[in-house]
């Protein structure tokens, strides 16, 4: 089943979402779910892209939004594996509130979120998981905020749902971890740790 667009990637060169986007094909490709069945929703970002390089059913949601989107498809159709694909800007910043929403309401969703611990796209501002300290674009002296844990917090909020925080480089561990995400009834999130390849040096200020 070919579930990649004709439509060739632009993200940097050596960018994460790369690994995230060949897990994403090579679990639903394992899993051998039918392609109509598929619903992608993505969130505004550099993973917002993706939206163009899967040949599969998609919404390009608004910023922060894309976990309700992805559950009101959800409730829609039950039938259906529903996953929403984002940023930590847009899924642990805007849109926070309706992860712990989906978390709590055990909606069965999965979330992927490409955590680079910047807002990237609009060129490297502080995000919610910006670790302490590290001058960044929006932040020169400094961010000033403890950095969030979205797995802990989720998981403190449903203790049931599957919530794991993994290696964005690892492909193998990424195909693995979205397969059981999906064949685990319920919520589930999966926080992929990355480090943008333009951006990311701020960190180590």
């Amino acid at each position: 089943m070919n579930l990649k667009s004709s439509h060739i990637p632009t993200w940097c060169p050596g960018c994460s979402d790369f690994f995230l986007y060949a897990g994403v094909d090579q679990a639903l490709n394992q899993l051998n779910i039918p392609q109509e069945n598929i619903v992608i929703v993505y969130d505004i970002g550099c993973m917002g892209n993706m939206a163009d390089f899967m040949n599969t059913y998609a919404i390009h949601s608004l910023h922060g939004r894309c976990v309700p989107t992805a559950a009101g498809v959800k409730l829609q159709n039950p039938n259906l594996t529903v996953i929403a694909i984002g940023g930590d800007g847009g899924i642990y910043g805007e849109g926070f509130n309706h992860l712990i929403a989906a978390a709590r309401n055990n909606f069965d969703i999965k979330v992927l979120v490409a955590n680079n611990h910047l807002y990237s796209l609009t060129t490297g501002q502080a995000s919610p998981t910006t670790p302490k300290g590290s001058k960044t674009k929006s932040t020169p002296v400094g961010t000033i905020g403890v950095p969030l844990d979205a797995v802990q917090i989720v998981k403190t909020v449903n203790p049931s749902v599957f919530a794991q925080t993994i290696d964005g480089k690892q492909i193998p561990l990424i195909i693995d971890t979205i397969k059981t995400a999906i064949t685990t009834p319920g919520f589930a999130l999966i926080d992929l740790q990355q480090v943008c390849v333009t951006f990311g040096k701020q960190l180590n200020s």
